[in-house]
């Protein structure tokens, strides 16, 4: 996964190269969903978010400034939003008991969540258009692990 280093100078061509992996890295979780592989899926989106997150300023999402014209910012985060989304969604669609979201799965989600909110909320990319949509994403968590607490219940 693309991990841009502090302020390393990073070339268009870089930018392009890191969003396209990006890119595909989002479609690679959408077709595990489909395909039944919610850990692996989840797994992957992880890994994702928090490459994002960590190198934020180095692939120009923490700023105004456009770093590449042709660049969307508002774009990428829906993108990487609705990735959630549609993955928490979807998380009944496990092919198998492996491939399940557990409680403990749900619970570590919350807090990489959590704390990828809090290392984008310096640049004011916490629930707004372009940013992280914490709160739609813990909502859906909260509401996967009510559901599951429920049937463990029931």
């Amino acid at each position: 996964m693309v991990v841009v280093q502090g302020n390393r100078n990073v070339t268009v061509s870089q930018l392009h190269s890191n969003f396209a992996e990006i890119q595909s890295e989002l479609k690679r979780v959408l077709d595990g969903i489909n395909s039944g592989r919610i850990l692996e899926s989840f797994d992957i989106l992880s890994k994702v978010t928090d490459a994002v997150v960590v190198s934020c300023e180095a692939l120009g999402l923490a700023s105004e400034l456009p770093v590449v014209e042709t660049f969307h910012r508002d774009n990428f985060w829906r993108a990487l939003n609705q990735c959630w989304l549609v993955a928490l969604q979807n998380v009944s669609a496990a092919r198998s008991d492996e491939d399940r979201l557990r409680e403990e799965h749900i619970v570590h989600l919350q807090t990489s969540v959590v704390q990828w909110a809090d290392a984008l909320a310096k640049f004011g990319l916490v629930d707004y258009e372009m940013g992280f949509w914490e709160t739609d994403i813990m909502d859906s968590l909260d509401s996967i692990l009510k559901t599951q607490r429920y049937e463990t219940t029931s």
